[in-house]
Parts: structure tokens; sequence; C-alpha cells
């Protein structure tokens, strides 16, 4: 009599092979643009155009008001943007950086549910409320960092 050998698949194991994103596939530019502190700041002072504001836009699911008020501008003003100016794509880029680790731990589903929903250790504030203040996003980023070392608050 044979063994019949059957083949154990687990979709779990999907959940933990995630693609490594990076900023620069976030915001869709060449990777010398961002890879150097000063190649940075020239990308930033000559600005991030609307395709990587488009792009991110589409990773991150969030709507322009949302987006809006994390740049610092009216709905319309960047629904009209074709350049953004040094702040906004300064922001843009620490926005990108936070969804890149984000998404690289959770997932992107997982990630968008983690920022809808009120956190203990943020004193029960939800995350994107965080996002218009650069201090709120290194909070995150932090927050994102001590849960992938296990440390839990």
């Amino acid at each position: 009599m044979a063994k019949k050998i059957s083949k154990v698949t687990e979709p779990a194991v999907a959940v933990y092979q995630k693609a490594h994103l990076s900023i620069q596939d976030i915001l869709r530019v060449d990777r010398d643009w961002l890879d150097e502190p000063l190649s940075r700041v020239n990308t930033f002072r000559n600005g991030l155009d609307k395709s990587s504001f488009e792009s991110f836009k589409e990773l991150s699911g969030l709507d322009y008001e949302t987006l809006a008020s994390a740049l610092g501008v009216s709905a319309k003003t960047l629904q009209r943007k074709d350049i953004f100016d040094t702040g906004q794509s300064e922001r843009l880029y620490e926005l990108a950086e936070l969804y890149a680790i984000g998404v690289n731990y959770f997932g992107r589903e997982g990630f968008r549910r983690w920022m809808e929903r009120p956190l203990f250790s943020l004193g029960n504030r939800i995350p994107l409320d965080l996002i218009d203040v650069s201090a709120g996003l290194d909070l995150l980023k932090a927050e994102i960092m001590r849960l992938q070392h296990g440390i839990a608050i």
C-alpha cells in the first residue's frame, strides 16, 4: 500500500513574504535623486512633480482632503499643482518614508488599517491624525520600529 502524499499550502505564509518597497518606488523617482542627503536637498528644492504625488496617493489610498491637510495646502490647490514647493516635497518624502516602513512591516492593507485605528501607545490617537506634522510622522515611525523589534507598550 503506497502512502498518499498531500501537499499543504498555507496562505498565511504570503503575509511574511512581503516585497521590499522603497521610497523611490513609492514616489517613482530616480534612486540617485534621493539616496544621498545633498541630492535629496536638490530634489526638494527643484520640487517633486505631480506623478510622484499621484503614485503616493495611489499607494496610500488617502483622499485629496487628507493629503492636502498633510501637505499644508487646500485640496483644490493640490489637484492643480504640477510641481510641489520645497516644503511640500520634503513632507511628501517624509510621508513616503513612513509608508515604506509601514507597508514593508504590515503589508499594504494592514498598514491602512493600522493608520485608521486609535492606538493606546499614542494616547488613543488615530495615526492619520498625526501626519500633518513632522514630529507626528517621527512618532509613527518610532512606533512601527518598536513593533518590529517586539517592544510592546
